[in-house]
């Protein structure tokens, strides 16, 4: 059974779900209101999810497809409102054109006026099945993406609610109407806003699912990009260091399931980014598939290079189908831009992007301090993108702090590099951390084989990764994408390889610092830092005196890159009498927020101080 989140009035009124076949008669009952749903289908499980939890945030259970909305955003610029309507109405053909391109029928879609947009309902034509709410949302991202790229909105986050049909929108006083697919290339988008001024269902049609042509869905698989690269990191042709995506595609040559996307991806690059006129696209084209076991007919690659060209398409370095071809060797790796360019936002896009940002469900890209020590004041969340470093003095136990932390994170993958500390020492403190028992206790139960301990234990850090080395910094971050964890460790920033970096020790630690702060955003990951303090600064704390902003070893560029910067102390400088201070010296967008923990050694744990 499969049920539907959903809103009446405003979007603030969510969390409330109902049987799917159900939900068509609250909208009949809800006539003149806003109404909005959820973009997936939730299992079953979300009642009692929704009972214990008040919300549908962080529910990972199951969630399946009924159909898919293509959301077209009313075109927005300083001209008329008639010429601004027209120009919407013409992505919405361009969109349809697509549709066609891909063997959809007319009757697998029909087309709404949102009220000042459109949306496009789609059958579940690429055959998405019933997954976990994570995986089934970056599946139909990533196969959205690809196959209609920049002409629609990607709204396909797992916990998106989207305009009913016949909802009313009190913003621009319309509904959301069926607007026939033959209709869209004879009503002007003056006469289609008449036409919602109404509730009217004339035009509405059902969207044939039963016996649909499957279109080939994106295979999100990690096992999928390792044998892609296998493709074409086994051939013999060597490929340069421009736009090496496109060559690797080339000189893979037939790839099953993937000859029409690579060809239109190719013909989109050479086009687009090397300017290569019609004639020679197409000869390329054909010496291309001529290549493959099963070429494909001269008249399909007319078709597909023709569609490339007249509709201007432009790959990405974020592209799905170019995305397992990425070469680190690239010129515009550093960039992964083919436009060679940062992004410009524009004001729209800023607000827009942030607006995607406060919609989001970020569950699974970050933690919230509160929830390992509930005695905090207030939430302290540590999110991907961030680089976190941690400072003390030697033999506080920074290190177990961070161990401790990672224990209480069970619903996000750590990467744990341990550079300083072996690792049969480091997964002893794991265990102590997560079961709370000495270290005589855990020799104890290894030795004898107490199997119950050793199943409480993988269970309790299953979600960890501990590597007793690092690779040169140059490769970590291919290191930590391959890991596919969130959270990333580096036990400590001074033992980071850096062979490129010289023999100067404050380049080195610029160099490393620059990395780490590069690779926390564009792996999207949460990189926590451990790093010294000086010698000054240990000396300064004998004295009484406290860490600052500036207490690291070595040059300023750690805490200037760093997002939040923490303090681990000892109270009174007394390391032996176990009480610890945590507090921050820096924090972007965070409060500011001061721990007085216990540090237990016998177990690695950290209890509220007294």
């Amino acid at each position: 059974m499969y049920y539907v989140e959903y809103a009446l009035g405003s979007v603030s009124n969510r969390n409330q779900v109902i049987e799917v076949q159900e939900f068509n008669t609250l909208v009949g009952m809800n006539t003149g209101k806003e109404i909005y749903r959820s973009m997936f289908l939730y299992h079953e499980d979300i009642v009692p999810y929704l009972e214990t939890n008040k919300t549908v945030i962080g529910f990972n259970g199951l969630q399946a497809v009924d159909k898919l909305v293509i959301d077209i955003d009313y075109h927005k610029s300083p001209l008329s409102d008639q010429v601004n309507g027209e120009k919407t109405i013409e992505q919405v053909k361009k969109v349809v054109e697509t549709i066609h391109s891909l063997n959809i029928r007319p009757e697998h879609y029909n087309i709404w006026f949102s009220g000042t947009g459109f949306h496009i309902h789609l059958a579940n034509v690429y055959g998405f099945k019933e997954q976990t709410s994570k995986k089934l949302s970056a599946q139909v991202r990533s196969t959205m993406a690809r196959d209609f790229g920049a002409d629609i909105d990607l709204i396909y986050d797992p916990r998106r609610l989207i305009r009913s049909g016949f909802s009313y929108n009190f913003k621009s006083k319309r509904y959301k109407v069926p607007i026939g697919v033959q209709d869209i290339d004879n009503m002007s988008y003056e006469s289609i806003k008449d036409y919602a001024k109404q509730p009217v269902q004339d035009k509405a049609t059902s969207i044939i699912h039963e016996e649909l042509l499957h279109l080939e869905p994106m295979d999100m698989s990690r096992k999928n990009i390792v044998e892609v690269r296998k493709v074409y990191e086994n051939t013999s042709k060597k490929a340069t260091r421009f736009i090496s995506c496109a060559q690797h595609i080339y000189n893979a040559g037939h790839v099953d399931k993937k000859r029409h996307r690579h060809l239109l991806a190719l013909a989109a690059i050479w086009h687009k980014k090397l300017g290569h006129p019609k004639p020679a696209v197409l000869a390329l084209a054909r010496t291309y598939v001529e290549q493959m076991e099963k070429p494909l007919p001269m008249d399909e690659v007319n078709r597909i290079v023709t569609d490339a060209i007249k509709n201007d398409y432009n790959f990405g370095c974020n592209h799905p189908d170019l995305v397992p071809y990425c070469d680190s060797k690239c010129t515009l790796y550093r960039y992964k831009d083919l436009d060679e360019t940062a992004e410009i936002l524009s004001a729209k896009s800023m607000i827009e992007n942030l607006a995607e940002f406060y919609q989001t469900d970020y569950t699974d890209r970050s933690f919230d301090m509160q929830n390992i020590f509930p005695f905090m004041k207030k939430p302290h969340l540590f999110t991907t993108g961030q680089l976190i470093t941690l400072i003390g003095d030697t033999g506080l136990g920074k290190t177990a702090l961070i161990q401790y932390i990672i224990t209480r994170i069970k619903s996000l993958k750590c990467l744990f590099l341990s550079l300083e500390v072996d690792e049969q020492t480091m997964s002893r403190r794991f265990m102590q951390a997560a079961l709370g028992m000495t270290k005589q206790q855990i020799e104890i139960g290894l030795t004898s084989k107490n199997m119950e301990m050793m199943i409480e234990a993988e269970e309790s850090i299953k979600h960890i990764q501990l590597v007793p080395r690092s690779p040169d910094i140059q490769e970590l971050p291919s290191f930590v994408a391959n890991s596919e964890c969130k959270v990333i460790v580096i036990d400590t920033i001074d033992r980071i390889p850096a062979k490129y970096a010289g023999k100067d020790d404050l380049a080195r630690q610029e160099v490393i610092a620059n990395a780490l702060k590069d690779m926390a955003m564009k792996e999207d990951v949460i990189v926590i830092a451990i790093h010294h303090i000086s010698k000054y600064s240990s000396t300064r704390l004998s004295e009484g005196q406290k860490l600052d902003v500036h207490s690291g070893k070595g040059n300023s560029s750690i805490e200037q890159k760093s997002d939040q910067y923490i303090a681990f102390e000892s109270v009174d400088g007394d390391a032996s009498k176990k009480k610890r201070t945590v507090r921050s010296l820096k924090a972007r967008d965070e409060s500011m927020f001061e721990l007085a923990l216990k540090f237990n050694y016998e177990t690695f744990t950290f209890d509220k101080r007294s």
